[in-house]
């Protein structure tokens, strides 16, 4: 547990998530926007694709966004978990 909460300080710190609780939350609220707009139909740009080929590489592309959006959520909770812990330190 303890090398994944380091992991993702890490991941927090190199996207700039330790220099306050802004920047984390305005991730956070990307990533829940980025969701629901996927959610809403966002996956409607597959048929317009006119070749499976196409389709294969905009399902990679989603795939990596997807992963990345993950990331990028599990970095900025853990961010202003740590930020919420030590400010009920204090």
């Amino acid at each position: 547990m303890d090398q994944w909460q380091g992991l993702l300080a890490q991941c927090a710190r190199g996207m700039g998530f330790d220099r306050g609780r802004k920047r984390a939350a305005y991730a956070l609220a990307g990533v829940g926007i980025f969701w629901a707009v996927g959610l809403l139909g966002g996956l409607r740009i597959l048929h317009t694709a006119a070749s499976p080929m196409t389709i294969l590489v905009l399902l990679y592309v989603m795939l990596a966004i997807v992963a990345l959006s993950l990331v990028i959520a599990a970095a900025a909770v853990a961010e202003l978990g740590r930020q919420t812990a030590e400010r009920r330190r204090r």
